[in-house]
């Protein structure tokens, strides 16, 4: 094993991180030896994490598991991701890529849930953009919900968990790539072990912690426009992962004063928190 596959490895691990304004929540890092290398991989987030290693180069060695490899890591948690061994006599050679997904493999929607409207009871909001919108509710975001907020507007916890992670240091949003992953927010963890995401909150708008229990009807926070939105509006999704690569978006109910059933929210169509 040569200081080249190691560094290699290791960049090739950290790229998502290469902009200066972002930190990989995720982290993986080899230990090496004469005979092969021990992968670890680090969460630094409160939120489950699921990550997949694949290789990119490899020469002369066997893995334990075999990659790829899939594995969910626990909020702030390191793990023994899996065991890299030269598999005879003579020059062994590897490197690989890290990708992850926030959510656990875990993780299965209780489709018996009723979700409560993400804000007060009494008023009336719009859905922008509803389940399969052009817009951006497509592929893993298919089943995501765009409600018509006003800045400031007061953010309430539509279904009952524990706070996994928070962002609330961005001030700015806009159409263009690089306001994706620069939105304030809020994922909660469910029983059921899927995350709801709570997106576009105001600068410094974000009231609850990391760790912290909520309730249906608490407040999360106060609405924005910042990351990929082009105004103020709440941007809410519930998911588990399938791999590092991809996440799974779920279709749910709402109560609403409108109808003594359960809906799914429909695109342009206005409704009234009970």
């Amino acid at each position: 094993m040569s200081a080249r596959s190691w560094l290699l490895a290791l960049l090739l691990a950290t790229v998502a991180g290469a902009d200066p304004e972002l930190v990989d929540p995720v982290v993986a890092r080899g230990v090496n030896s004469d005979t092969g290398a021990d992968i670890y991989v680090s969460n630094r987030l409160g939120c489950d994490m699921t990550v997949t290693l694949e290789l990119v180069e490899q020469q002369n060695i066997v893995t334990a598991p075999p990659f790829p490899c899939t594995r969910t890591i626990p909020g702030h948690s390191e793990v023994l991701f899996g065991r890299i061994r030269a598999a005879g006599d003579g020059r062994w050679n590897y490197s690989y890529k890290s990708f992850w997904h926030y959510g656990s493999l875990e993780a299965r929607h209780d489709d018996s849930v009723v979700y409560s409207l993400p804000y007060a009871s009494g008023v009336t909001m719009k859905i922008n953009q509803g389940y399969h919108g052009k817009l951006s509710h497509t592929g893993d975001n298919e089943y995501a919900t765009d409600f018509s907020f006003a800045s400031g507007t007061p953010v309430l916890a539509a279904r009952e968990g524990v706070v996994v992670s928070t962002e609330e240091r961005w001030s700015r949003g806009g159409a263009t790539p690089y306001f994706r992953d620069r939105a304030n927010l809020v994922r909660v963890r469910h029983s059921d072990g899927t995350i709801g995401e709570y997106d576009h909150f105001r600068l410094n708008g974000v009231e609850v912690e990391e760790g912290q229990t909520v309730k249906r009807g608490d407040l999360l926070g106060y609405s924005g426009a910042t990351g990929f939105a082009t105004g103020p509006h709440l941007h809410f999704i519930v998911y588990s992962t399938y791999d590092g690569h991809r996440r799974h978006s779920y279709p749910i109910r709402f109560r609403t004063a409108e109808s003594p059933a359960p809906v799914e929210l429909l695109q342009d169509v206005r409704y009234t928190a009970p």
